[in-house]
């Protein structure tokens, strides 16, 4: 079976859907639609006959002004097919062949994007990954900072940059509004004369948003992180932890590697 495709519009926010224009898309009309979007170009295919084969030549050229100018307004795609005595079989495999080409450089000449069925399934499914850590990132996020001001804390971040997004604060809206725009946070929390540090780091896995911090939040930090930790999860079993141990059953097993390493 030959392999599908399909096109689309990308967005860059990850909290929206790319625009899906058509899929399981055969080569020759994924290209079709990525020249008529929004009638950007015109395109004619010419024959040249060679006695034992066939030369294709596809033509695009630009409707658009905004296209006009591109260095590949003009571009021309070739295919070479043994004659076979079958024109239309001829032409459809030239056609073929040309939108190979074409697909490789789609991009010069719409918005969109042309993807296989097996690519975009992926791309679908790593979105869907980074959302659901940016619903952790957040969820995280939002209970320490309702711990720490019912527990009496007040915020001072960012620590990185000489002037502090906040000091002292218990702005809880305003700053959960300021993490959802920044990568690493940095904060003091301050309780009377104590002070404690956290650092956050934000879409990496989730559970792991609280990468350090000092022991005197550990009341706070520790009761609202483990229940995400991978291990504690119902199907921890399942999951990789990324960490690899060799087991030895008995002191015969040393003696047998040792064996196996020499």
């Amino acid at each position: 079976m030959s392999e599908t495709y399909t096109a689309y519009l990308p967005v860059d926010d990850i909290e929206k859907d790319d625009l899906v224009i058509a899929r399981h898309l055969s080569a020759q009309e994924a290209m079709r639609i990525a020249c008529g979007y929004d009638d950007g170009w015109r395109v004619r295919l010419d024959e040249e006959d060679h006695d034992s084969f066939v030369q294709y030549t596809w033509r695009a050229h630009a409707n658009r002004k905004d296209l006009a100018n591109l260095p590949y307004r003009n571009e021309n795609l070739q295919a070479t097919v043994v004659r076979s005595g079958q024109a239309e079989r001829d032409r459809t495999l030239g056609m073929d062949m040309i939108a190979a080409q074409f697909l490789r450089i789609s991009h010069r000449y719409w918005q969109g994007r042309i993807e296989s069925d097996e690519a975009f399934d992926k791309r679908v499914k790593r979105v869907a990954e980074k959302r659901e850590v940016r619903r952790i990132d957040r969820e995280i996020a939002t209970k320490l900072m309702d711990a720490l001001i019912a527990d009496g804390y007040t915020i001072t971040c960012d620590l990185q940059d000489t002037e502090h997004e906040f000091e002292r604060s218990t702005d809880r809206d305003g700053i959960l509004d300021y993490m959802w725009q920044v990568e690493i946070v940095e904060m003091w929390a301050h309780k009377g004369k104590k002070r404690g540090w956290l650092r956050l780091i934000f879409d990496e896995n989730g559970w792991d948003l609280v990468q350090d911090y000092t022991t005197d939040l550990e009341h706070i930090v520790d009761p609202i992180c483990e229940p995400y930790l991978p291990w504690n999860q119902p199907n921890a079993n399942e999951l990789d932890h990324w960490i690899r141990v060799l087991a030895l059953g008995s002191p015969d097993d040393v003696l047998r590697i040792e064996e196996m390493l020499k």
